[in-house]
C-alpha cells in the first residue's frame, strides 16, 4: 500500500516506478509457516543473493521499511539512498513476541536509523514518524498511507440479527485485539448478537461469536465489504502510535463504520464524528452496542468516511505530491529496492 500500488497513479505524472521486493511470494509464504528454520533461512538467503545481483536501470532509489530481513553491510543499509519510506517506528526495534529473539540478527533500529541518516529525503507516513526522523535526516516529508476507493465495493448496511465485527491485520498483531475479546463475550452472552470476523490473525479464542479467517489480496475486498463495523484497538505506546491508521482507512473505503481506540493517527481519523473511540472495556462496550443497535447510524457514518477517504486519503488525491517530492530529487526512473 506505500509502494506498488502508486505505479499506476505515479506514471500519470511522469514517474516510472519498478517495484522490486527482496521477497516472492513463495517465500514470503514460507517464512510464515510451521517450515524448518533451516528452509527459513535458505529462503532468507536467497532473497539476499537476489537483491545484490540485480544490476540497477534507474535515476533513483528508495527503500521501504528496511530492504533485507538481516543486515549485509553495503546492501542493507544501503551506501547510497535517495529516499526512504517509513510507516512504522522501526527506529524503536519491533515490539512484537515472536521477534524479540531475532532482534540480534535482525537490528532494525540500527538500520532504520542508518537509512534516515543515508537517506536524501524520508517519506514517513504521519507526524509522529515524522518527529522522530527529523532526528537523524536531513529532509522529512509526510505522506500518508492511502487506499484506492475504486477497487473496494461498498458494505450494503442492513438491519441484522447477528452484526458482523471485523478485524484485518496479521497474526502479531491480532494481540491487540485481546482487550476487548472480554468485552464480545459479554455482548454475547445471553445470546449471539455479534459475531467477530478476525483476519490474518488468531486470538487464540475459539468461542461461536468469533471466526479466524486466512488472508488473501483476492479476497480481502470482499471480506472488508461483508464488516457491518470496523474495530482497531491499540495499546498506548509509541509503537501503536507510530502506526499509520491502515485499517481505518481500508474499513473507510468500504463504507464501514469504525470504532479505534484514541491512539495516535487512529484518534485522528475517527475525531470529528467519523467514527467512535473507546480507552476502557467499558468505552468499547457502550460503542460497540450504540453501532450493533443502529444500522441506520451505521449506514449514514458509512457513507460519510467514504467520502472522506476518496478526498484525504486516497493515491489519487496524493500521487501528485509523491511525484513532486521524487522530481524534486533529480529523476524521473524510480527503483523501489
Amino acid at each position: 500500500m506505500r509502494v506498488a500500488n502508486y505505479v499506476p497513479f505515479l506514471r500519470e505524472h511522469g514517474i516510472a516506478l519498478d517495484y522490486r521486493p527482496t521477497l516472492s511470494a513463495e517465500q514470503y509464504r514460507l517464512l510464515t509457516s510451521e517450515v524448518s528454520p533451516a528452509r527459513k533461512a535458505a529462503a532468507v538467503m536467497s532473497g539476499a543473493r537476489h537483491a545484490v545481483l540485480r544490476r540497477p536501470s534507474h535515476d533513483l532509489f528508495l527503500v521501504h521499511r528496511l530492504r533485507l530481513l538481516s543486515p549485509l553491510p553495503g546492501v542493507d543499509p544501503p551506501l547510497r539512498l535517495d529516499a526512504y519510506d517509513l510507516d512504522d517506528a522501526l527506529f524503536l526495534g519491533s515490539p512484537a513476541e515472536a521477534n524479540l529473539r531475532f532482534q540480534w540478527a535482525k537490528q532494525e533500529a540500527r538500520r532504520c536509523i542508518a537509512c534516515l541518516r543515508r537517506a536524501r529525503l524520508v517519506i514517513a507516513g504521519n507526524s509522529f514518524l515524522a518527529s522522530h526522523a527529523a532526528e537523524h535526516a536531513r529532509r522529512v516529508e509526510v505522506i500518508p498511507t492511502c487506499v484506492n476507493p475504486a477497487r473496494q465495493p461498498l458494505h450494503d448496511h442492513r438491519a441484522a440479527e447477528v452484526v458482523t465485527l471485523g478485524w484485518i491485520g496479521s497474526h502479531t498483531t491480532s494481540v491487540y485485539l485481546k482487550p476487548i475479546l472480554p468485552v464480545l463475550a459479554a455482548i454475547n452472552a445471553n445470546r449471539l448478537r455479534a459475531r467477530m470476523v478476525v483476519v490474518g490473525g488468531d486470538t487464540g479464542v475459539r468461542e461461536p461469536w468469533i471466526e479466524h479467517r486466512a488472508w488473501s489480496l483476492e479476497e480481502e475486498p470482499a471480506m472488508l465489504a461483508s464488516f457491518d463495523v470496523g474495530v482497531m484497538p491499540l495499546p498506548e505506546t509509541d509503537w501503536a502510535r507510530g502506526k499509520c491508521g491502515y485499517k481505518i482507512l481500508q474499513y473507510f473505503s468500504a463504507g464501514v463504520p469504525a470504532i479505534a481506540s484514541p491512539v495516535g493517527v487512529a484518534g485522528e481519523l475517527t475525531a470529528d464524528g467519523r467514527g467512535l473511540t473507546a480507552a476502557t472495556p467499558g468505552q468499547w462496550r457502550t460503542a460497540l452496542e450504540q453501532l450493533i443497535a443502529g444500522p441506520g447510524e451505521r449506514r449514514e457514518r458509512g457513507e460519510a468516511v467514504r467520502t472522506f477517504v476518496e478526498r484525504h486519503y486516497s493515491y489519487q488525491r496524493w500521487a501528485p505530491e509523491l511525484a513532486e517530492l521524487f522530481k524534486s530529487l533529480g529523476g524521473s526512473r524510480l527503483d523501489r529496492g
